[in-house]
């Protein structure tokens, strides 16, 4: 497989990982794609693997985006979920303050 193929090839697993919401799979996309822009560095790129680098860019931007939002709402849920078990709490500590007097 040639760079060009490889970069369509990662592009698309990464979208159908982001897609399946399959983090490890992103993760080990996003690890083979810093690795082979790694090893273009420096390398003479034709207009065909230019485009394919700004397409494969595009998707990464897309899915990055997506992570952050995915992120964000893991982190509004985890907020969320520690009121109210501090409310559960507070609530437990007056039930049982009430229940002794």
């Amino acid at each position: 497989m040639d760079d060009i193929q490889v970069m369509r090839f990662l592009a698309r697993s990464l979208e159908q990982a982001a897609s399946q919401h399959d983090w490890p799979t992103m993760q080990d996309v996003d690890a083979q794609i810093a690795a082979l822009l790694s090893s273009l560095k420096g390398q003479p790129t034709s207009t065909e693997k230019r485009e394919a680098l700004a397409a494969l860019r595009q998707v990464h931007l897309r899915v990055n985006r997506f992570c952050q939002i995915q992120s964000d709402e893991l982190e509004k849920q985890l907020a969320r979920t520690r009121r109210n078990r501090e409310g559960a709490a507070a609530y437990a500590q007056f039930s049982s303050t009430e229940d002794r007097g």
